[in-house]
């Protein structure tokens, strides 16, 4: 499958061979600087969906974002803060190509690790090439080769699920390390003002806040083809995407130790509507579908796996039919610096979440600056399924394509971050409230199903969890938000009913890294 899309993505750019423009980085960081120096112009471009697609955006917000217009007498500062490594302009044909690099080195304290302290690192070299052909193509393309040493919580996440959550499958290094490889790419077409076709391996965010409860970007990246089309008065916004996803439990129907995947495919409709430049209103609509049958092997998905309009899925299959569906409505409210918004997701009668956040955005007049406040709440056995259908759980490869958590637990985040002269800081801190059971997690790991009941007598549990973060560090390249940073966080998990299964883990890193993408280690 990547080599056919490999060989498209290819063919795409060939075939359609003016300022070089891409979709803004799916980073929390990035977006959130790209609201706050957003132009006048965009005061219609809907933020429900991200990557922000670059062919809705103006090009002064753009270049707000991703242009440094200072003055560098020396070609090195000027590869270091402001160009691509390297850059071709020819005729109608602009290509960038960078490096990037995620080198970070550390210590963990850990409770639960006799030798402490632990090794703690992140070894990622990779390349983006991204590029304009013409007036109505561009592309994108990255690959990342990592080595990670993880701290002892995180460590066991990956252990358990056999992947490293936003990357992929891993395979062991050296003695209690990981290596994993990670590849992106998207072509992107404008057939016109108001259409834009985009195919490639990526992943999506709905929301307007930190975490969502439709679709985030935790899970790794998945094969898609999308279409997004506006109004001509830039009100109303539709987006409709097809994904091809699959599971980590390999088909029985072929003896091999490399047998194929149990696959499943997934679709995505979301209709924003914004009827002034302060309110814009979402309907979401998310639905799994089957593509492996115990008894037939691989199978064509249901038909309606094809349709494009939102809310037919639902009305044909149900919530928690063979292809497990999940609706929500999305919402955001902006007064000058301020920002509210929230999110409500149905994923059967009796199991809805909700979010409700805030934003201030450059507080008391320090520009670049913002600070968040969210609360999220989930309950038990959300987005799982059945045992007969549980491979349609809302999942991608044993990873969440919600929120990172799972189910079964109430979340509070607050976030600030601090921007001045190129110097950056970040504080943040996570508490959530989770119950489980004392013979298995209860309803939490959505990969679990739906209808297991607990065996014997199990104990409902509360378990607390707290974590905080600490960063700072200096911005060279605007293009790969290159850092050097150092950090320091503590993650603690307490069991008011068994404190045999306490965890507490500080630790801290410094390094140097490109920082366009997210990674979420406030589980």
């Amino acid at each position: 499958m990547k080599t056919y899309l490999s060989l498209i993505l290819l063919w795409f750019c060939v075939l359609f061979s003016q300022a070089q423009k891409y979709d803004i980085p799916i980073g929390f960081t990035v977006t959130q600087d790209a609201l706050t120096l957003k132009s006048s112009k965009d005061s219609l471009f809907h933020t429900g969906v991200r990557p922000f697609n670059q062919w809705f955006l103006s090009n002064e917000s753009f270049n707000r974002t991703f242009k440094d217009t200072g003055d560098y007498y020396y070609d090195v500062s000027v590869l270091l803060f402001q160009k691509h490594l390297l850059e071709i302009h020819k005729k109608d044909v602009h290509i960038g190509m960078d490096l990037l690099l995620n080198l970070q080195y550390g210590r963990n304290y850990s409770e639960n690790i006799v030798e402490s302290p632990s090794r703690i690192s992140t070894n990622t070299r990779g390349f983006r090439i991204v590029g304009n052909i013409g007036k109505n193509v561009s592309f994108e393309t990255r690959f990342y080769e990592n080595q990670f040493f993880y701290a002892n919580y995180y460590d066991s996440l990956v252990d358990r699920r056999d992947v490293a959550p936003g990357y992929g499958r891993v395979k062991a290094f050296k003695t209690d390390g990981w290596d994993v490889g990670a590849s992106a790419g998207t072509v992107s077409f404008k057939a016109s003002d108001l259409i834009n076709v985009k195919f490639g391996h990526d992943h999506l965010f709905i929301g307007h806040g930190y975490r969502s409860l439709l679709l985030s970007d935790y899970a790794s990246n998945y094969p898609f083809l999308q279409f997004n089309i506006r109004s001509k008065n830039q009100k109303w916004q539709y987006m409709s995407t097809y994904a091809w996803m699959q599971s980590l439990t390999r088909s029985e129907t072929v003896v091999s130790t490399e047998a194929l995947f149990k696959r499943k495919n997934a679709n995505f409709h979301y209709l924003s509507y914004k009827p002034t430049p302060s309110i814009e209103l979402g309907l979401f609509e998310g639905t799994i579908y089957k593509r492996f049958d115990d008894s037939l092997g691989f199978v064509a998905p249901n038909a309606s796996f094809y349709n494009p309009i939102i809310g037919v899925n639902t009305l044909l299959n149900g919530l928690q039919g063979t292809n497990n569906a999940l609706v929500g409505l999305s919402f955001s409210y902006l007064h000058r610096a301020f920002e509210v918004y929230s999110q409500l997701a149905l994923d059967d009668i009796d199991r809805v979440s909700f979010q409700v956040g805030g934003k201030w955005f450059n507080p008391l007049g320090l520009d670049r600056n913002w600070i968040l406040m969210e609360v999220n709440s989930v309950p038990e056995y959300m987005y799982s399924h059945n045992s007969d259908n549980l491979l349609q759980s809302y999942s991608h490869m044993n990873q969440e394509l919600a929120h990172p958590i799972g189910a079964s637990f109430t979340e509070l985040t607050v976030l600030y971050h601090f921007y001045k002269n190129r110097w950056f800081a970040n504080a943040q801190f996570n508490f959530s409230k989770r119950k489980r059971g004392s013979i298995r997690q209860l309803g939490e790991n959505i990969l679990r199903a739906s209808d297991d009941i607990l065996i014997g007598t199990s104990i409902v549990q509360d378990v607390l969890t707290y974590y905080w973060k600490l960063e700072g560090g200096y911005n060279f390249n605007i293009k790969t938000r290159l850092q050097l940073f150092g950090q320091v966080s503590q993650r603690t998990l307490i069991n008011l009913q068994n404190s045999a299964r306490n965890q507490n883990d500080f630790f801290f890193t410094f390094g140097i890294r490109c920082n366009l993408n997210n990674t979420y280690f406030d589980l």
